[in-house]
């Protein structure tokens, strides 16, 4: 019987029998004699208790493993609005669920915020003194034209969703609105930025890859050609025209 195929407690042989393929069994710190063969267990049923329990185990710590690598990812997000209230309302919730929030009173010091650090999304109201939501969307997208922007509004009867969106914004929300639609929306906006950001990232790879394989392959094509010509070269005896 081969070690690979030997029972899992199966310990290799020290001082016992070596050189005849004889161990000891390790199950519960109990050393009996064994050669690792399971059909010859002397206690078939708490090696199968064990083993199971083992497998669960095993089982167990994958799943928490795959959980932390689903585990959403921390962003740093941008919320604008006049309100006082409101923002430490979104400063609460989205700190509450591990993102970091910045905020700004007005859409003048929102985009400076843009500019003076990087932001992964932002949340801004429509009406506000200075510069509006829909005024701020479109000059952020100008320094960073695919950053997700949600716009917010408790005056839908004068702002829409055509409005938002025809100026960049990625959705729109009305006020009053619940924290699981605004976490949905969020997340889902986010979510379609990062695809929409791996599928670009590919693209530019595959882009990549193709110049390169054409540069190799033009290389390629003038060794030949320099290669030909000097064969020809030495055929005519240095007198090529």
């Amino acid at each position: 019987m081969s070690t690979a195929s030997k029972c899992s407690f199966y310990r290799s042989p020290q001082s016992i029998a070596v050189g005849i393929g004889l161990g000891y069994c390790d199950l519960d710190g109990d050393q009996t004699i064994c050669d690792g063969d399971v059909q010859f267990c002397k206690d078939p049923e708490t090696l199968r208790k064990r083993l199971l329990e083992r497998k669960s185990k095993e089982a167990s710590n994958h799943k928490g493993e795959e959980g932390q690598k689903k585990r959403p990812s921390s962003y740093r997000i941008l919320v604008v609005d006049d309100e006082e209230p409101m923002r430490n309302m979104m400063l609460a919730l989205l700190s509450r669920l591990g993102h970091q929030c910045i905020t700004a009173s007005n859409g003048i010091e929102a985009l400076n915020k843009t500019k003076q650090s990087k932001v992964d999304a932002v949340v801004t109201d429509i009406v506000m003194p200075g510069m509006d939501g829909i005024a701020l969307t479109k000059e952020v997208l100008v320094l960073y034209p695919s950053l997700p922007i949600m716009v917010m509004t408790g005056h839908a009867q004068e702002y829409s969703f055509e409005s938002a969106i025809a100026a960049g914004a990625r959705d729109f929300i009305k006020k009053p609105f619940s924290i699981e639609e605004f976490m949905l929306r969020l997340k889902k906006m986010i979510r379609d930025y990062e695809i929409s950001c791996q599928a670009e990232a590919e693209q530019n790879e595959r882009v990549f890859h193709l110049k390169r394989k054409s540069s190799e392959e033009i290389s390629e094509l003038k060794r030949e050609i320099e290669s030909l010509k000097s064969k020809l070269y030495s055929a005519y005896g240095g007198s090529l025209r």
